[in-house]
């Protein structure tokens, strides 16, 4: 299955808020790639990059490296984990509030992966 094809299964509220969140991930280039992981969206883009998770009232955005991030995000939170970090969302209007600043962390994320990979050469 693809990950389109699983939100598509979803409720109505966690499909648009997990539509709206995959478009904006795979808006930071064409090298972004996309799978389904243990029924989780995964993104990848020089290393994992984030994954979107969900219960029955919220989606949660989950960066892989939120602890390495080089700036702090008010909507970030870590619940317990020591290298993800993630922001909750309860409604698709609450996550067009945060669209700038998401952009920007997922813009963050993708600048932090690039800079680990070349490292790594």
């Amino acid at each position: 299955m693809t990950v389109q094809g699983f939100i598509t299964m979803l409720p109505k509220k966690q499909k648009d808020i997990m539509t709206m969140m995959r478009l904006w991930i795979l808006d930071l280039g064409p090298h972004v790639t996309e799978e389904l992981i243990n029924n989780i969206p995964s993104f990848q883009l020089n290393g994992a990059l984030c994954y979107i998770s969900h219960d029955e009232d919220s989606v949660s955005l989950c960066f892989n490296r939120g602890f390495e991030l080089p700036k702090e995000y008010k909507f970030l939170e870590s619940k317990g984990r020591k290298q993800v970090m993630s922001a909750t969302f309860y409604g698709l209007t609450e996550l067009d509030e945060y669209e700038d600043e998401v952009k920007e962390l997922l813009n963050e994320a993708a600048a932090l992966n690039g800079f680990l990979a070349k490292k790594k050469k």
